[in-house]
């Protein structure tokens, strides 16, 4: 029985709100107050916990320490003036979604793959004591304190190294998606030191984004360029776990976007959500160039009418067309590598 309602719970949580929760605040030193008011209405009025519990952690990874990294603070400039951070590289920040961590896993094979291909600074940021457990929407809510913290990282960087945000770079996926949404609107509207040059969403979680304000979620304000790869958003009722909406200056949607192949029933929709995961990193390093094609939508491309470059095609992935606006649909393969030719 429950798993016959679920869906339609999540469908209410997400599209209108809960009503009955009492207005509240909290505010937190260096990073202010945070309302559980509209449009912060997502989480059932849920509130963000202190920094100090979430412990949010920043990793810088260089060619000339690929290996092991050094731990920045946004709160001791010593730490950034005496690590291998060089402003003059493009920086790449990366961060996880709900039960996830960069200190292991994808986030170290994204790490490698950018240090292949460029003299990068990439900082992985973790913040899973801010994700533990199953509380879906407290992780939800903790999104916004993340955010923030980010943001005051970039602040630290822009006084200590005369950083230019035009050369930063910022990839979450899931929750970490609409994090970086957070952090990019935090430089521009809150510590107003202007806009970060780009981010991209790895399959923007949709459960309490999906239907709310943009201001709850990330959106085209939040860059000068944001890219968004959807590959699991099937509707809530069909536990889709993705943002469906086109929420980027160019949205892509590979496979139709709503699930993957190659993804076994047992796990295909948390497969599905992680195979954004597979595609960027191959993206990052392949020849092969993830192709897109313009696209009306789902049934145009569900009836096979995107399959022309007349109105530009687009490059999926890491070496995106920043130039070339829009949706696009692609097919990949079911297993690795996943671009086809």
């Amino acid at each position: 029985m429950l798993l016959k309602i679920l869906p339609f719970l999540l469908l209410v949580s997400t599209s209108q709100g809960f009503w009955f929760f009492k207005s509240r605040k909290v505010c937190y030193a260096q990073i202010g107050c945070f309302s559980n008011a509209a449009p912060f209405n997502n989480v059932m009025g849920i509130l963000p916990d202190s920094p100090n519990k979430i412990q949010t952690t920043f990793m810088l990874y260089t060619r000339e320490n690929r290996e092991t990294p050094q731990i920045l603070s946004p709160y001791n400039s010593n730490t950034i003036s005496r690590s291998n951070f060089d402003a003059s590289r493009l920086t790449i920040f990366i961060t996880h979604g709900f039960t996830d961590t960069t200190k292991t896993g994808w986030a170290l094979k994204m790490k490698d793959a950018l240090l292949e291909v460029d003299d990068v600074n990439v900082i992985p940021v973790d913040w899973s004591p801010g994700t533990k457990g199953f509380n879906y929407m407290k992780s939800s809510a903790n999104t916004r304190v993340v955010g923030a913290t980010i943001g005051n990282m970039l602040k630290a960087l822009w006084d200590t190294t005369n950083i230019q945000l035009s050369r930063v770079h910022l990839i979450g996926q899931s929750l970490g998606a609409h994090i970086m949404g957070y952090a990019g609107d935090w430089t521009r509207s809150s510590i107003n030191i202007g806009s970060i040059g780009r981010i991209t969403g790895l399959d923007p979680a949709g459960l309490h984004f999906e239907g709310f304000d943009i201001k709850v979620k990330l959106d085209v304000s939040d860059a000068s360029f944001v890219d968004v790869i959807h590959t699991d958003a099937a509707s809530i009722m069909n536990f889709g776990l993705g943002i469906s909406s086109p929420n980027g200056h160019v949205d892509f949607y590979p496979n139709g976007g709503k699930r993957q192949p190659g993804c076994n029933a047992l796990w295909k929709v948390v497969c599905s959500h992680m195979r954004v995961i597979d595609y960027f990193i191959e993206s990052i390093t392949s020849f092969c160039e993830f192709k897109a094609f313009p696209c009306l939508g789902y049934w145009d491309y569900y009836f096979g009418g995107c399959r022309s470059c007349r109105n530009g095609c687009n490059r999926m992935g890491y070496h995106v067309d920043k130039n070339v606006h829009g949706t696009f649909y692609l097919q990949t393969k079911t297993e690795y590598p996943f671009c086809e030719e």
